[in-house]
C-alpha cells in the first residue's frame, strides 16, 4: 500500500512534478509581512521575504523560481542591491527569467500592476519597465549614528527622509520628516499616494498624517497599507 494517504498534509514548497508549468509565475522581494501580502493580492505567485538587510542570495531566488513552476519567470527585486543577485539566477535555470530593475516597494508595485498575462514575454518586460518611472518613492528611516550626507548634517536618532534615492530632510520626529518629505515629492500632478507604515508607526501617528495629506493635497487620493516592514517607518509612493 502507499504510504501517502490521500489526507496526508501536501509540503507546501514542493509542487507535485506532474503539475503543468504555467505561462507565467511572478517572484517579489518584500520586506515586511505586510509588504509582502501586498504583493501576493497583485499577482505575485512567490515572495521571497529578506531579512533586515533584504538581501536574499542567487540560491534564494533560483529556488523561488522553481517553485512557481512556470516558463517565462519575472523577477522583481524591489531593491538595487539585490538586481545583480537576481541577475545571476538568469543562467543558472532552465526558465526564461526576466529580471525588472526595479529599486524600491512602490516602483516594483507599479510595475507589477503593468503584468498583463496576454502579452508576450517582451512585451510584458518593456511595459514593466517602463512602469518604473511612473511612480516616485520616498522613505522614512532612522539613523543609526551621526553623518554628513547630501550636505545634510544627520544625528544618531534623526528620521531622514528619501526621495528617489536621495536625503532631503530630516527631523527629530518621525511624523513631521514625512509631512516635509510629501511636501517636496507631491506636486500638481500627482493624483494618488499610497502610504505603506512600518511596525514602528501607531494608528494615532498613521490618521494624523492621513488628515495632513486630505488636508493639505485635497486633490490626492490616499491609499493606506500595514507593510509591517522593519526600518522604514512609511514607505511612500507618488503618482
Amino acid at each position: 500500500s502507499s504510504l501517502v494517504t490521500n489526507d496526508a498534509p501536501a509540503t507546501p514548497s514542493a509542487p507535485a512534478p506532474s503539475k503543468k508549468k504555467e505561462e507565467y509565475g511572478i517572484v517579489a522581494v518584500a520586506m515586511g509581512s505586510g509588504v509582502a501580502d501586498l504583493f501576493r493580492s497583485i499577482g505575485a505567485k512567490a515572495v521571497i521575504e529578506g531579512g533586515q538587510t533584504m538581501n536574499p542570495s542567487t540560491e534564494d531566488i533560483v529556488k523561488a523560481i522553481k517553485e512557481v513552476n512556470a516558463k517565462n519567470v519575472i523577477i522583481l527585486p524591489n531593491n538595487k542591491n539585490i538586481i545583480m543577485a537576481a541577475q545571476q539566477s538568469v543562467d543558472l535555470v532552465d526558465e526564461n527569467v526576466i529580471v525588472i530593475p526595479s529599486k524600491t516597494v512602490p516602483q516594483g508595485m507599479a510595475s507589477l500592476l503593468a503584468f498583463n498575462p496576454s502579452l508576450s514575454a517582451e512585451d510584458n518586460e518593456s511595459a514593466m519597465t517602463d512602469a518604473l518611472s511612473t511612480v516616485k518613492t520616498g522613505q522614512i528611516t532612522f539613523a543609526v549614528r551621526d553623518t554628513s550626507i547630501d550636505g545634510l548634517e544627520i544625528e544618531n536618532g534623526d528620521f531622514m527622509g528619501i526621495a528617489e534615492g536621495k536625503i532631503v530632510n530630516k527631523s527629530k520626529d518621525k511624523l513631521e520628516a514625512a509631512k516635509e518629505l510629501l511636501d517636496q515629492m507631491i506636486d500638481e500632478d500627482s493624483e494618488i499616494l499610497t502610504i505603506i507604515y512600518g511596525e514602528d508607526v501607531n494608528e494615532t501617528e498613521v490618521n494624523e498624517l492621513v488628515e495632513y495629506c486630505e488636508e493639505k493635497f485635497e486633490d490626492v487620493e490616499v491609499e493606506l497599507h500595514d507593510g509591517k516592514q522593519p526600518l522604514y517607518s512609511f514607505i511612500l509612493a507618488v503618482e
